[in-house]
């Protein structure tokens, strides 16, 4: 297999060319073409799925491993490492190179799925962030925020594509094209970037953590040990609101939906059960994609559990619409058709799973309720 060069140091290396000198300008130096956005050379900065597919089938054989296991990683992969449009947003996407090989040295080390899915060594750390963002504080938080609470950021076209000199690396407008080069934002459409898999949100969770003073590293340890003992989503998820939550400042309320919910429930999840589950975020299936998944790993003691999550939202003022309160609320029908249509898609492809339906209502900073849709 060819080796490839990890976009964000690819594009980084572009940011730092040296001086031209009195001769190369009279050269053919100076005219150069930039290729990462070169449709041709789009698939250079990472592997595709067919790449992944021929170099997890040499792993399975050459170290042996149980080829029942496939389907489970790579569904991990998919949603940890994969999800990189560079030119073209309609065709495949590309997987990080860089982490998934960390990822892979493990596994063919130990045959299992790795309790650690991201490499810390390649964390951006906050403070080069705050340093990219400019000196008003402000501005940090602004889009660490834009970006957990909505997952998309608007960018300018023109920007991405034309020549630029350093200091334009640090101004506001330039934010979102300066993290593209570092690999950690990637095309969602013409208007719009986004965090490109699950990966990279969990490192910009970590982000807005830091950035809010949000613990999360203290006081969960009986909430997450008590889950391992008997796995409760409605105590599980309670401990969330109650711990985490209630330590978000007044304004993020404003700005938060279903992703943000999703995303910080599994983010903190993560920290603590990473070593008996995977998850699964935006899983595609025949009738949709589903919001979250919890999977028992097939080699810890959850093995074969599957829990399909919806996420709804519900704003103070659309939940006011309703004439009713939070402990009155029941499940609402369409959303119990919609998590059975992601539940049937996933049962054809693990029958033997032990599947479970939820959906969470949020409702601003009021309050949730959790169903259990397929006991409803």
């Amino acid at each position: 297999m060819k080796r490839k060069v990890p976009y964000g140091i690819a594009n980084y290396a572009r940011l730092v060319q040296k001086p031209i000198t009195i001769d190369e300008l009279a050269s053919g130096f100076n005219i150069a073409s930039f290729l990462t956005l070169h449709p041709t050379f789009e698939n250079m900065l990472g592997f595709t799925q067919t790449e992944v597919d021929e170099l997890l089938d040499e792993i399975y054989r050459d170290y042996g491993i149980d080829p029942v296991t496939r389907r489970e990683v790579n569904d991990v992969i998919r949603n940890q490492y994969n999800g990189y449009h560079f030119v073209n947003t309609e065709g495949e996407a590309l997987y990080n190179s860089t982490i998934l090989m960390f990822f892979l040295r493990d596994f063919c080390e130990f045959g299992a799925i790795p309790e650690y899915l991201t490499d810390l060594n390649l964390r951006t750390d906050l403070s080069w962030v705050r340093r990219i963002t400019g000196a008003n504080p402000g501005n940090t938080e602004e889009f660490v925020n834009r970006l957990t609470t909505r997952n998309r950021i608007a960018y300018d076209r023109t920007l991405l594509t034309t020549k630029f000199n350093m200091s334009q690396f640090f101004e506001k407008s330039f934010y979102p094209i300066s993290f593209f080069h570092l690999g950690m934002l990637t095309r969602q459409d013409h208007f719009q970037l986004r965090l490109p898999n699950l990966n990279m949100r969990k490192i910009f969770t970590e982000y807005f953590n830091e950035l809010h003073h949000i613990d999360v590293s203290t006081k969960y340890a009986e909430l997450m040990q008590g889950f391992v003992n008997r796995p409760d989503l409605l105590r599980l998820f309670s401990g969330y609101w109650e711990l985490y939550v209630s330590q978000l400042p007044e304004a993020i309320f404003q700005q938060v939906n279903e992703d943000f919910y999703r995303t910080t429930f599994y983010e903190l999840c993560s920290r603590y059960l990473s070593k008996w589950f995977t998850w699964n975020v935006e899983r595609s299936y025949p009738q949709g994609r589903t919001d979250l998944e919890f999977v028992g790993k097939y080699h810890e003691q959850f093995a074969g559990l599957r829990w399909v999550i919806e996420f709804k939202y519900y704003s103070d003022t659309k939940f006011r619409k309703l004439k009713t309160d939070i402990e009155a609320f029941q499940l609402q029908a369409e959303d119990t058709e919609q998590i059975a249509g992601y539940a049937e898609g996933l049962r054809k492809e693990y029958p033997e799973a032990q599947i479970s339906q939820f959906v969470i209502y949020c409702i601003g900073n009021q309050g949730f309720r959790v169903f259990r849709a397929d006991e409803a």
